[in-house]
């Protein structure tokens, strides 16, 4: 029975945390990048090949520099997979 490796549920919660954060840029603020300061998955039970799943984002706080973002993966039924909290700085644009 195959499960989804570690390494791709941390993509797929770089991946959608970043996204939530782009959901609220705008111009001149967080508009010219960021990168990951910490990204720490908590992993509570498999999710095996087939099983569809949903995975939930929400960014935290969102500041001039830093932001926090938390994000979860569940099975159809609710149950909860795996969680993760995502800590980013902004890089570039005007005065950095």
């Amino acid at each position: 029975m195959g499960g989804l490796h570690g390494g791709a549920v941390a993509l797929i919660f770089d991946i959608t945390t970043s996204t939530a954060i782009i959901a609220l840029s705008q111009p001149g603020f967080w508009d010219a990048g960021h990168v990951s300061r910490n990204l720490n998955c908590t992993y509570l039970r498999p999710v095996v090949e087939g099983q569809k799943i949903l995975v939930e984002s929400e960014v935290v706080t969102l500041g001039k520099r830093m932001a926090m973002t938390r994000a979860v993966i569940k099975t159809e039924d609710g149950k909860v997979c795996c969680t993760c909290e995502h800590g980013k700085v902004a890089v570039g644009g005007p005065g950095m």
